[in-house]
């Protein structure tokens, strides 16, 4: 053992001697790729070295193995040298950090620095460089070179950065400086500073490289303040009129900003009266507080005759300066604002506004004060295209001024009223050449002169050309450009000329009214075209008041009925004579004439011979057949005899319809043509009383009757006023839900209602019904009758004809009736007092029909009140109403296996008296069944009666001792057939076969068997010592 051990330390120590003299470290210097960051692949160490070093001269780096002899590098921080001495663990995990070092006493030292800077002198884990003013000047260097007590060298220096990562410390001394700016803004600014730039510049709490911000936030709120303040993304897109980066000195963001700011004179008359006066000082004027590019000054009379001057920038978002106010003045300028109440509401009032507002452009705009007395207003296109309303003075160059005012330029007009520059200047398109011909879309442009009564037009020249403008910019002297030209159109809307040129070529359309049309060729369509006198390539056709059928030039049309002519009743077309035919397509036509005027009339007609167009227009026309009040007959269209009239009141023999030449019949099969009651069952009469009810006519003459239930609703009429489906439904003979027949007014049939519920699905079918909740029964059946039964003690009520067979076959707590709503009796009212226990012990669970307390039931068959009990052949006992017996059976039933007693439920307890009770129970259910029993517990009447039945106890397996009745084993079974008096044993007292299994079997030989037993184990023992 001893020899083992010493074998497995030599073992040991050759492996700790391998792994010492295994260590692996980077080895290299500066001047090597790599060896600064550490990343040089590590490689062995070959003399037994223990350490790996990084270490420094202030030039360079090395890294290296090292010997337990070589003491001057520590493993601890803060020297020149640092030593591991795991593998590896000299690279990257060990860097030595280079940092800019100079001192205050070096000028440069304040300059952006560049290059690399110069490894630190000692090693720290956490060094850091750093770059800070002291004493006012720049001094950079790492944080292992400050002696051991300056661990963060920016502590107590707000001039000062530390940074991670090689000669990081290179910023101008101007970045990491203090800095100072103005840091305010105007939501918060109460004494204006912040506003006219005066404020007082302090100290930035963020680093902010003596960098300063003024710019507009949101709501034109100016913020001034830190550059540090800001994000990156902010500092990038501060650029522009609305925010500026200033370096030029602390506080460098004073002043006004942006420097364009609006100043406007600011007072109300109600809290200084000289408020109103001409202002000649700045007394009043405030730079406008908050800031928006195109601000305005006002000076106002408001509604109320109060007077004040601002920025329109102050007012609230939802009001403007001069929103309808007559005695109102804006101006851009600074200051300008300064005229005087009395010289605001003495000056000129002009339109003061550009088409891009839309009153303006319909010259319905307020008017404003020019600023001044003695001004004019003027109107003009300006060189942007756009309208312009405004006053004389506002215009720049006097040549403008003096085209306004010349009587033969009509491309600017003016005028001295208040408000007069509200002329009405009219777009057009304006083209020529190919693509003119094409529709043009969009908006025109406006006319370049102005004329009062202006038009735009478009026409063809010498009948090929298409040239569109404005009247007004053609010469003066033709003053209709239509004259002589019927392939021209005029008209006064704005961009009106924009038809596709064929709608301004010749126009031939068919002109006339069918309320003149003595031929009929206007209501057939055939009259022939005539020239429209305006042409626009496009023809109408219409129903007009009364009917009338009106056809012609859309020209012809105001603007606002060519606007609404769609839909069936009138009809833009685009060909030459295209308004002929038929109008509308669906016109109805019927045959028309009188047996008066034509003998023929009465007879039934086919072809086109006396049919005609209905000349009045009705969406719901329809033809006619009738036998008029004075026995004539005549046929035509219902809308012919006015528009109240009703073709058939008070005629028996009368036929509407409503399809082409649908009123063809005779006269002798109108008179005989089907009819039908029409009614349903909101009418009561259509219910019980239909002698009272008319028959009215079918429109199908060779119709049919039905009568029917739909959705509850008894519904009477004729047979083609249902759906296909429908129709079909009631000619099914097999569908009863539905009847037909083919005699007139032969719908007469009876439908009765009834009561339809059951107990068991509603809980108000027991309680006496109410009439009005009865319901028709669903199908039909000659003499129905309504039933009601209990079932189970609750009550059923339906239509007899809805079950498969008698209603009440089988059951005496049933009655039928044949009145509607008959079967409403409560549930108590059906009951009867022939109830008995009707059941088998076949079929018992629970074994209540054998204990005679099961339910007693109503009997189904007439029983006379007398219930049975009887013992069957198999030994089973059955219960029931004497009803169930054949007359011989109730002869046979004497004895004690068959007794008839004559009272409700007489036939309850224990049959026959004398059955026999014995213990029942098996040991491998209940193991309590080998011991003696005693008392109630497993005594149990037997199932089947035998007359000469026994009790049984017996071991009949090694596995299970039973007790139990021996008729249960069957009616000849002999319990103890092939067992000894040990193992069986039977009796014929009540519970006589309590006796134990033990005792059964005998007790002295079990005995005597456990002794034996007990000795062989004994034995068994001693010849084991």
């Amino acid at each position: 053992m001893v020899r083992q051990n010493w074998i497995l330390l030599a073992v040991v120590g050759a492996v700790l001697i391998y792994e010492a003299s295994g260590l692996n470290c980077v080895v290299c210097n500066s001047q090597e790729a790599n060896c600064v960051d550490g990343s040089k692949p590590s490689e062995a160490c070959t003399n037994g070295e223990t350490s790996c070093y990084l270490r420094t001269n202030g030039a360079n780096i090395n890294r290296g193995c090292l010997t337990d002899a070589q003491p001057d590098c520590p493993a601890v921080e803060g020297s020149t040298c640092i030593k591991c001495t795991s593998d590896d663990c000299n690279n990257q995990q060990l860097k030595w950090p280079q940092c800019h070092k100079c001192a205050t006493t070096d000028a440069t030292c304040s300059d952006a620095q560049t290059g690399a800077g110069s490894f630190c002198t000692n090693y720290i884990s956490a060094n850091k460089c750093y770059e800070r003013f002291s004493a006012g000047k720049v001094e950079r260097g790492c944080q292992s070179d400050l002696p051991a007590a300056a661990n963060n060298p920016c502590e107590g220096n707000d001039q000062c950065i530390a940074c991670d990562g090689n000669n990081c410390n290179s910023d101008e001394g101007r970045v990491f400086q203090e800095t100072t700016c103005v840091q305010c803004d105007t939501s918060n600014d109460a004494d204006g500073k912040c506003l006219d730039g005066s404020a007082a510049a302090t100290k930035c709490v963020e680093m902010s490289g003596g960098k300063c911000y003024s710019r507009i936030i949101a709501n034109g709120v100016l913020e001034r303040g830190c550059s540090g303040k800001l994000t990156p993304v902010e500092v990038t897109a501060c650029t522009g009129t609305t925010c500026a980066i200033c370096t030029e000195d602390n506080g460098c963001n004073k002043g006004i900003f942006p420097a364009d700011r609006l100043q406007c004179h600011q007072c109300k008359k109600a809290d200084s009266a000289s408020c109103s006066d001409e202002l000649t000082t700045e007394v009043n004027s405030k730079i406008c507080s908050i800031y928006q590019a195109d601000d305005k000054c006002y000076s106002r009379v408001k509604d109320d005759q109060s007077f004040d001057r601002g920025c329109q920038s102050n007012l609230p978002a939802n009001e403007k300066s001069c929103n309808g106010l007559a005695n109102c003045f804006e101006c851009d300028g600074k200051n300008c604002n300064s005229l005087s109440e009395q010289t605001l509401t003495e000056s000129t009032k002009c339109q003061r506004c550009t088409s891009d507002d839309a009153a303006c452009l319909a010259g319905t705009a307020p008017v404003q004060s020019c600023g001044q007395t003695g001004d004019s207003c003027f109107v003009r296109i300006n060189n942007d295209g756009k309208l312009e309303r405004d006053c004389l003075s506002t215009l720049k160059t006097d040549d403008e001024k003096v085209k306004c005012n010349s009587d033969t330029d009509k491309t600017c007009i003016a005028c001295t009223e208040a408000g007069c520059n509200n002329q009405k200047w009219l777009k057009c398109h304006k083209c020529k050449g190919g693509a003119c011909k094409d529709e043009q879309a969009g908006e025109g442009e406006h006319c370049t002169n102005y004329k009062e009564s202006d038009k735009c037009y478009e026409r063809f020249l010498d009948g090929t050309d298409v040239d569109r403008g404005c009247e007004s910019d053609l010469d003066p002297a033709t003053e209709n450009v239509c004259v002589a030209n019927q392939q021209c159109k005029t008209c006064d809307v704005d961009s009106c000329n924009n038809d596709v040129s064929t709608a301004f070529l010749e126009t031939k359309c068919v002109q006339c009214k069918s309320s003149e049309d003595a031929d009929g060729s206007c209501l057939k369509g055939t009259k022939a075209e005539e020239i429209c006198a305006v042409p626009d390539g496009k023809c109408y056709s219409r129903i007009i008041d009364g009917g009338i059928l009106e056809r012609g030039c859309r020209s012809a049309l105001t603007a606002q009925e060519q606007t609404a002519c769609t839909g069936e009743q009138c009809n833009l077309c685009g060909d030459v004579g295209c308004n002929k035919g038929v109008f509308p397509e669906n016109r109805l036509l019927c045959y028309q004439c009188q047996s008066t005027d034509d003998a023929s009339c009465s007879n039934e007609l086919t072809g086109d011979a006396k049919a005609g167009l209905c000349k009045i227009w009705k969406a719901d026309d329809k033809c006619y057949s009738r036998v008029t009040a004075a026995l004539n007959f005549e046929r035509g269209c219902q809308s012919d005899l006015g528009d109240n009239a009703n073709v058939c009141d008070a005629l028996n023999d009368c036929l509407e319809c409503d399809g082409k030449n649908c009123n063809s019949l005779s006269e002798q099969k109108l008179k005989n043509r089907a009819k039908c009651l029409k009614c349903d069952s909101e009418d009561t009469s259509c219910v019980d009383a239909t002698s009272e009810i008319v028959s009215a006519n079918c429109d199908n003459v060779e119709d049919s009757c039905f009568v029917r239930v739909n959705n509850g609703k008894l519904e009477r009429n004729c047979l083609n006023t249902l759906g296909e489906a429908d129709q079909a439904k009631c000619k099914d003979a097999n569908d009863q839900s539905c009847v037909t027949c083919t005699g007139q007014g032969c719908n007469v049939e009876k439908w009765i209602k009834c009561h339809q519920c059951k107990e068991s699905s509603s809980s108000t079918c027991n309680a006496e019904q109410v009439d009005a909740n009865a319901q028709f029964c669903p199908k039909y059946k000659v003499d129905n009758q309504c039933y009601e039964r209990l079932e189970s003690e609750k009550v059923v009520r339906g239509c007899s004809n809805d079950l498969s067979e008698a209603a009440c076959t089988n059951n005496l707590e049933c009655r039928t009736c044949a009145e509607s709503a008959c079967n409403k009796a409560a549930a108590n009212s059906l009951k009867t007092n022939q109830r008995c226990l009707q059941c088998s012990t076949a079929s018992d669970d629970g074994g209540l029909c054998l204990a005679g307390t099961a339910a007693s039931q109503a009997c189904k068959k007439e029983s006379g009140g007398k219930c049975f009990n009887q013992v069957q052949a198999d030994g089973q006992l059955k219960r029931g109403c004497q009803g169930e017996l054949t007359a011989a059976e109730v002869t046979a039933c004497t004895g004690d296996s068959c007794k008839i007693c004559d009272t409700a439920d007489c036939n309850t307890g224990l049959f026959p008296a004398n059955r026999l009770k014995c213990y029942q129970c098996k040991s491998l259910a209940d193991e309590s069944c080998t011991n003696e029993l005693q008392g109630a517990d497993k005594s149990l009447y037997c199932k089947l009666y035998v007359a000469q039945d026994k009790c049984y106890s017996r071991d009949a397996t090694d596995k299970e001792f039973e007790r139990g009745c021996q008729s249960d084993l069957g009616l000849n079974v002999d319990a103890c057939k092939d067992l000894d008096g040990k193992h069986c044993k039977t009796c014929d007292e009540p519970d006589c076969n309590a006796i134990s299994k033990i005792k059964l079997n005998g007790a002295g030989a079990i005995a005597l068997n456990v002794v034996l037993v007990v000795v062989a184990a004994a034995a068994a023992a001693i010849a084991g010592l």
